[in-house]
């Protein structure tokens, strides 16, 4: 079975009621960390999990709002007392994350001295015990990459595209995925490019034939939400639903 817990439905605008993007996913063999914005590591205690817990964290791309909370994990790791980690910690990212890692995080966290970090390009696929994970790159920034991740489990689906534009690729990695979580940042009103809007996430839900659409990566914009969901309940048949933090899919 395969739980995933959203931490952080916002964005990197700081807000009390959505924290920056996070999602925890817990299977059997192990939790794992879906983007890991500022904020995360605590939304981690409060959902009843812990960062001592987690074997992997997941990077769809590397802007601030979800990628905030890694050097601090790290520190955590290693600055706990009464707390010694001597498992690995692996960490995927789209290609060019191990030169952002070698740059912009080891000079701050150093290396830890009781447990190995990890650092890896994620390939299109890979096999975690019971758990396949399939990615494909998805366009977002010209600056940077990005990717995003299917999880699978016992026949069961779940897709994170992370922060993206309108593309097809994404309808093709969830094609019949029972779960779909999008970046619907905006209402189609005030689409603008390097995000999806409410009506792309309904039209790509319908294209892949899934099963339940989520709506995150929210900014705080008026129209209100409902106009989100009634904009992508146009364009599919999916059960659609805004995400929330701490909202559990099973």
């Amino acid at each position: 079975m395969m739980k995933l817990t959203i931490l952080g439905s916002g964005t990197g605008v700081p807000l009390l009621e959505r924290g920056s993007p996070g999602y925890l996913l817990s299977v059997h063999t192990g939790e794992y960390l879906i983007d890991c914005g500022s904020g995360t590591l605590r939304q981690l205690i409060r959902a009843g999990s812990s960062y001592k817990l987690l074997d992997a964290v997941f990077i769809t791309h590397t802007h601030p709002d979800h990628i905030g909370d890694l050097i601090p994990l790290i520190h955590a790791l290693k600055a706990t007392p009464a707390f010694r980690r001597e498992s690995p910690l692996y960490l995927y990212g789209p290609s060019g994350f191990k030169t952002y890692f070698e740059r912009c995080v080891t000079p701050v966290a150093s290396t830890p001295r009781h447990f190995n970090i990890e650092v890896l390009e994620v390939p299109a696929s890979l096999e975690i015990g019971d758990l396949s994970v399939t990615t494909c790159p998805i366009r977002h920034s010209r600056q940077i990459n990005s990717v995003a991740y299917r999880f699978e489990m016992a026949g069961r689906s779940i897709v994170l595209s992370g922060d993206c534009d309108y593309d097809p690729a994404i309808a093709t990695l969830a094609h019949n995925a029972d779960i779909l979580i999008l970046d619907c940042s905006f209402p189609d009103a005030l689409k603008i490019t390097g995000h999806l809007s409410a009506g792309e996430c309904g039209r790509i839900a319908a294209q892949a034939n899934v099963h339940t659409l989520i709506l995150s990566h929210l900014y705080p914009v008026r129209p209100e939400d409902d106009t989100r969901l009634a904009e992508a309940k146009a364009f599919c048949r999916a059960d659609v639903r805004l995400a929330e933090d701490f909202m559990t899919l099973d």
